[in-house]
């Protein structure tokens, strides 16, 4: 379980870094609530994937 939490964290901050850089670049502005939910829905989706797929291989 210890490698699959260092992939949760790895991919969560790769993807809170992108969403932030992009968010920054593109609007110019940066609003916390938008990336809480961004990054909930991300967790969400990756945990739900990760179900899916034991689901079909178990």
């Amino acid at each position: 379980m210890d490698s699959r939490r260092n992939l949760y964290v790895a991919a969560f901050v790769g993807a809170s870094l992108s969403y932030i850089f992009n968010v920054l670049a593109f609007t110019g502005s940066f609003d916390a609530f938008r990336w809480f939910v961004f990054a909930v829905v991300f967790l969400g989706f990756t945990y739900g994937f990760e179900r899916f797929i034991e689901w079909q291989t178990g």
